[in-house]
């Protein structure tokens, strides 16, 4: 599934740059935070040097399938699925943003937009969320769906 990978690239870019002129701000800078798409690999070592790093944040974009938006389109039409995750240090001090400000900022960054060379109808939706239980990180995440033609 190239064309979700490079949708998960996209986004990965998308949460990484500074809204353009005309685009609403974000509720804090996340510019800096380290954002990986998970490929399966050893994503868990990724993770934890980032989170230990001086803003003890970390996204991580996982594709996580996709649904069939139409069975009878001569042209299939998919939704592909990401989880995207904010991992951090559980004690917020000194210059660490704090996780659910940096998720805010995420899915203002995510909803709405339309990956490149995508129609209008393309648009990313963000269709749930929550915080996890850990033990040693704070994690928030959300779904992200984004439909696309094959």
């Amino acid at each position: 599934m190239s064309k979700a990978l490079d949708h998960a690239d996209l986004m990965a870019a998308r949460i990484s740059s500074a809204p353009a002129a005309g685009e609403e701000p974000t509720t804090i800078d996340i510019t800096h935070v380290p954002c990986v798409v998970d490929r399966q690999k050893d994503i868990l070592s990724v993770i934890n040097e980032a989170v230990a790093r001086d803003s003890g944040i970390a996204i991580v974009i996982l594709w996580q399938g996709f649904t069939t938006l139409d069975q009878d389109s001569p042209n299939p039409r998919i939704a592909n699925r990401y989880t995207v995750t904010v991992y951090s240090q559980p004690v917020i001090a000194g210059a660490n943003l704090p996780a659910d400000n940096v998720m805010e900022s995420v899915i203002q960054r995510l909803l709405g937009w339309v990956p490149a060379g995508n129609h209008y109808n393309d648009r990313a939706q963000i269709n749930n969320g929550g915080m996890m239980p850990d033990r040693s990180l704070l994690i928030y995440d959300c779904e992200v769906t984004i439909p696309s033609s094959l």
